[in-house]
């Protein structure tokens, strides 16, 4: 019983450590809801964990909707996006990834060119 009963207090410990274990988004660069002065050429998307490159990407779009990605890389933990040249106004990044340990996450940010 002793036994049953330490498997179940242990259990929820368990099974949160093991959702911290997904790949997040650390930080971006442009950083997530920033204003930059001018087109930068790509955005990195630095994640906690290693991605599988084959199965993770991201996408740029326009507050129109246009995509101005240019295609991406990942090494380890990095993903970059290149850019087409940005006009001045707001733009969102859509990213989905899956780490080595087999977990997907993804997520979205605005950034913005310009005043």
């Amino acid at each position: 019983m002793r036994k049953f009963s330490l498997v179940i207090f242990l259990l929820p410990l368990l099974i949160a450590s093991g959702a911290e274990a997904h790949a997040m988004l650390d930080h971006a660069s442009p950083a997530v809801g920033s204003t930059v002065a001018r087109s930068p050429g790509q955005v990195t998307l630095t994640f906690t964990q290693r991605l599988e490159p084959k199965f993770s990407g991201a996408e740029v779009r326009s507050a129109s909707g246009a995509r101005v990605d240019q295609g991406k890389s990942v090494s380890g933990n990095v993903m970059r996006i290149r850019l087409k040249g940005l006009a001045p106004g707001t733009y969102r990044v859509t990213w989905h990834v899956l780490s080595v340990d087999t977990h997907t996450t993804q997520g979205s940010f605005n950034f913005r060119v310009g005043d």
